[in-house]
């Protein structure tokens, strides 16, 4: 008995790149996902909603929802009433989809593991050398029993950090397409930019 103690005490931690492979892996395992955020920034905080299915996703907050079927995305304003239409890029995404972050770092980064909490595993991952990126640094804490992310900070190369917390996350039923796009008859009056 004591030999299995002694056994499991000494058992190497898995290499930073597992950490971050395997949250992507349990994440991308969900057909369909809920979470519910705290996102700190420069001092501000916003809580909001994300419902993410494959590529496309539905985010809410206080001051904007978003729309993306994995091809436009629309952005309600509610205080501007008006939404914009887009087809953003996949370096566009990243910054509205904190989920999409994780994927661009699995390329091109270098990971290393840090202190964490415990029952944690904290990564954190920087640009190769050479490689091009909009991401100073990356550090995703990571939940040992579920895999799943339960905070993920993101400094841009200009310093600036923006910190989410995931208050929880859940597999969920798959929605149809149209919880993806704009429900144009749900926001009557409200002026549509097209930027396409």
């Amino acid at each position: 008995m004591m030999a299995v103690a002694l056994a499991s005490v000494a058992a190497p931690l898995p290499p930073a790149s597992e950490v971050l492979s395997s949250s992507i892996a349990a994440l991308k395992k969900m057909k369909a996902l809920e979470a519910s955020f705290t996102a700190t920034y420069n001092g501000a905080s916003s809580s909001g909603k994300m419902l993410l299915a494959g590529g496309a996703f539905r985010l809410t907050t206080p001051e904007m929802s978003t729309w993306f079927d994995g091809h436009t995305q629309w952005a309600y304003s509610p205080s501007a009433k008006e939404v914009n239409v887009s087809e953003p890029t996949f370096e566009e995404l990243q910054q509205i989809n904190p989920f999409a972050v994780l994927q661009s770092v699995q390329k091109q980064f270098t990971a290393r593991r840090v202190k964490a909490p415990a029952g944690m595993s904290r990564v954190e991952l920087t640009p190769s050398k050479g490689a091009k990126s909009q991401y100073a640094k990356v550090v995703l804490t990571v939940n040992d029993a579920t895999r799943l992310p339960v905070q993920i900070d993101v400094t841009g190369t200009d310093g600036v950090t923006t910190a989410i917390k995931v208050n929880a996350i859940k597999e969920v039923k798959s929605p149809g397409a149209a919880a993806f796009r704009f429900p144009a008859k749900q926001y009557p009056g409200v002026e549509v930019i097209d930027l396409r």
